[in-house]
């Protein structure tokens, strides 16, 4: 992309109908250098590929000077990665190209709607004088309406220059009441024709139908179409890093996006890949012992949380050595129990204040102890760090790291807003206000033993706040985890990569052309169910990890289609087996078998095609991990006449054929025949008869991966 401050390298408007090519004005390029000035973005390289892919967002935006029907864009970002400064890079464009309204629908708790209001707000001023702006939040009737009206005057007006128009930016809280009062505002102003963006950040909380099945959709569903009914010439941008729940809703909802784009993280970011496939040991299992269920805790705090507590104190102290430029913050995440919360919050101020007190008294008994503990903690940061201060230097600075730490509280009932401003190192105890959106400043630790509840994969995702820019100090980074989420989030990483590559692979297309289908743990569902019309099921192959068609006979040309595909594998140089020679085997390029073999393959039969699609998706990751794969190819029964199968209700209950009465020493069965090391391929030639009709002879495949994932498929029209 271009270095030139005047000019930003954008890309072509693309082949897709209705695309245009929205200008990088004086706006959108003074951002850019806020950003840059600010080290919001510290890299020219990083700002510029934010306001480059906030244009590529825009691109397929309804142009403002379209009537075409409103449109719905999904965009996907990552946990903590920065979507609001594309969010505020596209309102800049936006500005930029004559669009009149930003609507921001912000969040569903107060701390989450101030928290990005005040970001988009203060970088947007930045980008053009103040006064070009109209910003207001959760407007309503009466006192919201005169604004309104003199902005439509003077947008339709012929006599105002283009520079003097000004653009509205509204925030709302994602909130039924707040989303009623601004829609009854807008419906007393003529807003056809005025072009609009609506933001709805974190699109999949609250604003999707939780009653898909109903005649009567569910509160806040309908007071978002209100609202969108009011601005009629707009597009609505659903902003996400867990897009499972939009992507799987019915195609015919409202809210179904006609396409979507990806927004890759900024420089210094890091998440899944560095904490849970990194080289760096960031990541420590909480023991068994140390996890109790709400109401059934124990007086004392557990050891691994007093454990996270004096590695996060050592940081601590490491960080006031150091010039400070940022906060250090440790979060405590038990449950969604606010009474848990509380004592969670006791233990933590406990430790504190007798840490302190014992640190500073040379005549306590337990102070080596404690200091010896603190010595502990201190070898463990030293493994991932290395700069790290001697410890005794350090320990001198314990007191004042421990006793100058503030401890907050922060949950819906009872809690507060952080003190950002009061101190340098803060720890937080809470539940989901502190998960989904929110940015804990400086985060280094989290202790987080709450267990994965309903193996939800977008809802444990969204309580990764310790994914974020810690790349400067990413070695005093420690995360403490629940086993079973701890595993949750490794099975995530594998499917996040999966679902972005698809929709990579489907960019510039309509999104309603692309099958949802991506690799997810079997233990994991994608999202709540409540907002799907029709369930997702999962495409699996055996236990044993074998694939063979049930009903080769349902494809194209009755079967002859494939059986040409799978003779093009008679060139290969087969060796018969050395103990059954009636069997024979080869080896060849899996690459080449998946591209001349198994793309092309086609089947009808529904199970069958999910079960070719399966193994093609585990393939496919395979050949990207090692394009020299090799696979072995077996023909079975070489020269012998096509076994008979009987079939029943028109599919093979069985296309193997099973081990011999005698035993496994003298037939063990063709399941028996593939290789450990590598993907197995048998070819089998039956002859298929159901009851005295016969239906013909066949050449089929059978595939064994050793070890696959299995994939989450949802057709839903």
């Amino acid at each position: 992309m271009a270095a030139d401050a005047d000019h930003i390298e954008v890309l072509p408007p693309g082949d897709e109908p209705g695309r245009w090519q929205p200008v990088v004005g004086d706006v959108t390029t003074q951002l850019r250098e806020y950003f840059l000035d600010s080290r919001l973005l510290p890299t020219r390289e990083g700002a510029d590929r934010v306001i480059a892919e906030a244009h590529h967002v825009l691109q397929r935006c309804n142009s403002p000077r379209s009537n075409a029907p409103r449109r719905i864009g999904l965009v996907c970002g990552y946990v903590q990665s920065g979507k609001t400064a594309s969010m505020t890079a596209v309102a800049a464009l936006a500005r930029d190209n004559g669009f009149r309204i930003i609507l921001l629908l912000a969040g569903v708790t107060t701390n989450l709607v101030i928290q990005n209001r005040d970001r988009m707000e203060t970088q947007l001023r930045e980008a053009a004088p103040e006064w070009t702006w109209l910003m207001v939040s959760n407007p309503r009737l009466p006192n919201g309406l005169p604004p309104i009206e003199g902005l439509v005057q003077e947008w339709r007006s012929e006599h105002y220059d283009e520079r003097d128009r000004r653009t509205l930016f509204i925030t709302v809280m994602k909130n039924h009441r707040h989303l009623a009062n601004l829609a009854a505002l807008l419906s007393r102003v003529d807003l056809r024709g005025i072009p609009a963006i609506i933001f709805d950040d974190e699109a999949d909380q609250a604003s999707l139908n939780t009653r898909p099945n109903d005649p009567l959709a569910s509160t806040t569903y309908r007071k978002i179409e209100e609202l969108r009914d009011t601005v009629p010439t707009h597009t609505y941008l659903q902003y996400t890093a867990t897009p499972q729940a939009p992507l799987l809703i019915t195609r015919i909802d409202s809210l179904s996006a006609d396409f979507a784009e990806l927004v890759s993280p900024g420089d210094g970011y890091t998440g899944g890949q560095e904490f849970f496939r990194g080289p760096l040991p960031l990541v420590e299992t909480i023991p068994p012992a140390d996890i109790f269920p709400d109401g059934q805790l124990l007086v004392e705090p557990p050891e691994s949380m007093v454990r996270a507590m004096q590695v996060f104190f050592t940081g601590v102290a490491a960080g006031r050595l150091q010039p400070v430029r940022s906060h250090r913050s440790m979060l405590l995440h038990p449950s969604r129990a606010t009474d848990t919360h509380r004592r969670y919050h006791d233990w933590a101020n406990a430790l504190k204040d007798i840490w302190h007190r014992t640190l500073l008294d040379h005549n306590e008994p337990d102070r080596p102890e404690l200091i010896e503990e603190f010595r502990r903690a201190h070898t463990d940061l030293a493994g991932t760090l290395d700069n790290l201060p001697p410890f005794d230097q350090l320990l001198a600075r314990l007191p004042v790291a421990i006793n100058q730490t503030a401890i907050t509280l922060v949950n819906s009932v009872d809690g507060h807003e952080v003190p950002w401003q009061n101190g340098y190192s803060h720890i937080l105890v809470g539940g989901e206000k502190l998960g989904r959106g929110y940015t804990v400043k400086g985060l280094t630790v989290t202790y987080m033993p709450r267990s994965p509840g309903g193996w939800t994969a977008d809802t444990i995702q969204q309580r990764a706040r310790f994914f974020g820019y810690h790349r400067d100090y990413l070695g005093y980074c420690r995360v403490y985890l629940h086993q079973e989420v701890r595993t949750a989030y490794v099975s995530y990483v594998t499917h996040e990569d999966d679902m972005r590559a698809r929709l990579t692979e489907h960019s510039g297309r309509p999104l309603q052309e692309w099958r949802r289908m991506f690799y997810l743990d079997e233990r994991l569902a994608p999202t709540r169910r409540n907002i799907l019309a029709s369930p997702w099921m999962r495409a699996s192959l055996d236990r044993d990890g074998w694939f063979a068609p049930k009903g080769p006979q349902n494809a194209p040309e009755d079967g002859r289609h494939n059986a040409r595909l799978l003779s093009r594998l008679d060139g290969l140089d087969f060796t018969p087996h050395e103990e059954y020679p009636r069997h024979s085997y080869a080896v060849m390029y899996l690459r080449d078998l998946y591209e001349q073999v198994l793309v092309p393959l086609s089947y009808l039969h529904e199970n069958d095609a999910l079960g070719l699609c399966v193994v093609n998706c585990n393939i496919k990751t395979l050949i990207e991990n090692d394009n020299d794969a090799r696979c072995l190819v077996y023909r079975m029964d070489a020269g012998q006449p096509p076994r008979v199968r009987q079939l029943t209700n028109g599919l093979i209950p069985q296309v193997f054929q099973g081990r011999s009465s005698a035993g496994a020493a003298s037939y063990p069965g063709d399941r028996a025949f593939f290789d450990q090391t590598m993907t197995t391929v048998q070819l089998h030639n039956l002859h298929l008869q159901e009851g005295n009709n016969h239906i013909g002879d066949f050449l089929i495949i059978a595939i064994r991966l050793g070890r696959h994932k299995a994939l989450l498929v949802h057709d839903d029209p």
